[in-house]
């Protein structure tokens, strides 16, 4: 595992309830000047929409994030599918993964019952959330440490786009589109 003092040590602090300090993409300017090789090529793969299928990216903290995400996703799709009534062709792989991850399939459950869909979104960014910082581990200048930062930035990058107004007027419009009106 790489050290990677000099870049975590100028990284300021993200608090959740302030502005972003950076922007991801100033973030992976900033961390390809002292990323190795195989760490910026995992940097440059890291994404908050795993595929569905397994990919090995090289890095534990990576793989569970993403192993992690692909559970979430799996259970919210199962869930919605309930609410429609719609039957989902069974999945043994879907299944055994979502077995590991009880918790996860759980706080999927929590959020599919919530009425307001930016409080369920809100939740689910609190989950993602405490996800990365349960597997970062206490190496603070390893390149767990900056994917983890990676992730948490990429997510608060995500979470600050939603508006409970732009929300409510999407909505509005899709229903009246649906209504013909």
């Amino acid at each position: 595992m790489s050290s990677y003092y000099f870049l975590m040590a100028q990284l300021p602090a993200l608090v959740s309830a302030a502005a972003l300090p950076v922007s991801v993409e100033a973030f992976r300017e900033l961390a390809f000047r002292y990323l190795n090789a195989r760490d910026r090529r995992i940097l440059t793969g890291l994404t908050l929409e795993p595929a569905r299928s397994v990919l090995q990216t090289g890095s534990v903290l990576v793989d569970r994030w993403m192993e992690h995400e692909r559970v979430l996703r799996l259970a919210l799709e199962r869930q919605r599918a309930a609410k429609q009534k719609r039957d989902l062709h069974p999945d043994i792989s879907a299944d055994e993964l979502m077995a590991r991850w009880p918790e996860t399939v759980q706080a999927a459950r929590t959020a599919a019952s919530m009425d307001n869909p930016l409080e369920a979104e809100l939740f689910l960014y609190k989950i993602r959330s405490a996800r990365v910082e349960a597997l970062r581990g206490t190496d603070i200048f390893g390149s767990d440490a900056v994917f983890a930062y990676a992730l948490l930035l990429m997510l608060r990058e995500r979470r600050d786009l939603f508006e409970a107004s732009a929300g409510r007027a999407a909505y509005t419009a899709i229903y009246n589109q649906i209504l013909g009106e």
